[in-house]
């Protein structure tokens, strides 16, 4: 009964540091990518309400992609909180074995593995494509982000706008207006709004217009350009990270995309989704050696150190090998093969250590 309710602790102390490191280096990749797509609005001339449900859609994928590192340190953490306190000697008073708790952290992390399966094969992609949708259905409202001062602007497909001066209250002067087959130009101008629609009321100028092969020139004193029939330069279409994986497996042989090398893309695509999380095993028997705690064998400060650094070094070389395993089947059974060998080896070798400290 007792052990139960320190396996309990175990297992609540970790939940609690996971939830706290994944969220906190989450929010803060959150906020610097919030910052870097104010462009959505200032450069695109998407609504603010649209850039807010955009990110909050991302936000899922900032939380997949940092999985393995906050389950590392969250492991790395713990364990370390727990030799510092001596909270760890509560487990060998018990007559808990040090093998046991790596069982049960093995336990956990294989948890944690089904659900990051089903977050990255699931919630993430599923979340991002609602974003894409959102962000392909907006409408343009910030005309400023055409009328930018001495700046070629073109966040609408097939029109660009230059503006020699903008006094930023609706006045402007030194227009020039291209289209696909016309070009307008006109001394000044005058930002109008209706509703959610933007117009602009241009002065003293003329259109030139392609017909039949010559260039027909129209002078004016005051016309009006409407912007409503563009469509803005977001990218509706689906990446590849957000398709459902039904739809992945039925692409990834798919001859027209091979042509332009785009099933490599596809295939690591789903490794990431299928095979990338069963890494965390690999982390966890890492991170389980820092319950050596012999240190006139091996120095523990040292150790430390090293299985850290060892673990960072794995989720970049794991990342590596992902790109990699994309090339073809041959490269994905080849990445599976080193997941497993790499887990069985890591076993073998904690058992062996914890057998060397016994000594």
């Amino acid at each position: 009964m007792f052990k139960n309710k320190i396996f309990k602790y175990f297992f609540i102390e970790f939940i609690k540091f996971f939830l706290i490191i994944s969220l906190s280096l989450s929010f803060l990749v959150w906020i610097t990518q919030a910052a870097r797509l104010l462009e959505l609005i200032t450069e695109y001339g998407n609504p603010v309400n649209i850039y807010i449900k955009f990110l909050l859609f991302s936000f899922p994928k900032i939380f997949n992609n940092i999985f393995l590192l906050s389950f590392t340190i969250t492991m790395f953490f713990l364990f370390n909180k727990m030799q510092n306190d001596k909270e760890i000697n509560i487990y060998w008073m018990a007559g808990i074995s040090k093998s046991k708790v790596i069982k049960f952290a093995i336990l956990i992390s294989s948890n944690l593995l089904i659900f990051h399966i089903v977050f990255s094969t699931f919630i993430a992609p599923w979340s991002s494509s609602q974003g894409r949708k959102i962000l392909g259905n907006s409408k343009f409202s910030q005309i400023n982000s055409l009328v930018k001062e001495k700046n070629f602007n073109s966040p609408l497909k097939g029109l660009t706008v230059y503006v020699e001066k903008n006094d930023n209250k609706g006045n402007l002067e030194g227009i020039f207006i291209y289209e696909k087959e016309r070009t307008i130009i006109a001394s000044r101008g005058e930002v109008l709004f209706d509703g959610d629609k933007n117009f602009l009321k241009l002065y003293n100028g003329s259109t030139q217009e392609i017909v039949n092969d010559s260039v027909n020139i129209i002078n004016f004193k005051t016309t009006i350009f409407d912007f409503t029939k563009f469509q803005m330069q977001n990218i509706s279409h689906p990446k590849f990270t957000e398709r459902e994986i039904d739809w992945l497996f039925k692409n990834v042989n798919n001859p027209e995309l091979k042509k332009f090398n785009r099933g490599k893309e596809i295939r690591e695509e789903i490794n990431s989704r299928l095979i990338k999380p069963f890494f965390i095993i690999i982390l966890c028997i890492t991170c389980c050696f820092l319950l050596y705690s012999n240190n006139d064998k091996i120095n523990l400060t040292k150790l430390k150190f090293f299985i850290y650094s060892y673990s960072i070094f794995l989720i970049i070389l794991n990342q590596t090998l992902l790109e990699m395993s994309g090339k073809n089947l041959t490269h994905t059974y080849l990445y599976i093969f080193f997941i497993f060998s790499l887990g069985i080896l890591s076993l073998l070798t904690i058992n062996r250590t914890l057998h060397f400290e016994a000594k």
